[in-house]
């Protein structure tokens, strides 16, 4: 009973006691695609993707400006290739320009698969190369305000990858911190080379799978109403989330595919 009640008080937190319920994790489906893209040399397909043109979140005034532009994207290597580029400014702290899209379509529960490569200093998508502070590769799911969110964010300055989910109650105002749960994935070597990520989102829970393993699973604030795709790579100068900027070296983030599989009845 005592684990029990700990359990519950880790998974209110946002902790990692997703452990002692494992078993009761939703399981990835391969079978009923709805949705699918894989990016090649010919480009976005602009029936499926919006490309973002706004501010990117991290920004702070005098501190950060990101920005999401088309030029920060392309398709030379085959691949959906996203850079990251920094600057000292004298009015913003640091500009960091990056690029993002977004589907024109909602989705929700169901299960998303996505094979990415995290941000490194590699431009090609096999090439050797480090990751360094200041920013942030992503796939994830999101309305304003987090009405609904589940994220795979990428922190360049840890190395390490973060499974969040957020229903935010009151979508007219910010998201607090009691509207989320998180937990930190162990894996290191995400921006060496492709990996397959899956989420597997339900009406009481969200998963998050790692080439087939299951890495996290939350019962807490879990998002209800379906949410756009957003596939991104931005810039950060913080102590608290990416880490500081690196300004003056390039970073890059590869997307091969996603698909989408709604939820079984």
């Amino acid at each position: 009973m005592f684990a029990l009640i700990i359990a519950a008080l880790l998974l209110a937190g946002g902790g990692t006691a997703y452990a002692l319920t494992r078993n009761k994790a939703p399981k990835p489906s391969t079978t009923g695609i709805t949705f699918s893209d894989t990016f090649t040399s010919a480009g976005l397909d602009t029936s499926k993707w919006l490309v973002a043109q706004w501010k990117s979140a991290d920004s702070k005034p005098g501190i950060n400006l990101g920005t999401y532009v088309p030029g920060n994207m392309d398709f030379s290597t085959g691949t959906l290739r996203i850079f990251i580029d920094q600057t000292p400014d004298a009015t913003n702290g640091m500009n960091s320009l990056g690029a993002a899209i977004q589907s024109k379509q909602k989705f929700g529960f169901g299960t998303y698969t996505f094979v990415m490569r995290q941000s490194s200093v590699s431009s090609t998508p096999d090439g050797a190369g480090d990751t360094v502070t200041g920013g942030i590769s992503s796939a994830f799911l999101y309305l304003p305000n987090s009405l609904s969110e589940i994220d795979l964010e990428f922190l360049g300055d840890n190395n390490r990858m973060w499974g969040t989910n957020w229903m935010n109650p009151t979508p007219s105002a910010p998201p607090t911190s009691a509207d989320k749960s998180s937990t930190e994935l162990p894996a290191s070597t995400l921006a060496t080379g492709f990996h397959t990520y899956q989420l597997v989102w339900t009406a009481t829970s969200v998963a998050w799978y790692i080439d087939g393993a299951l890495e996290a699973v939350h019962y807490t604030n879990v998002p209800q109403a379906p949410a756009y795709i957003i596939l991104q790579h931005r810039g950060t100068n913080s102590n608290l989330w990416g880490g500081v900027a690196t300004p003056g070296v390039r970073r890059y983030a590869f997307f091969k595919s996603v698909t989408y599989t709604p939820q079984a009845n």
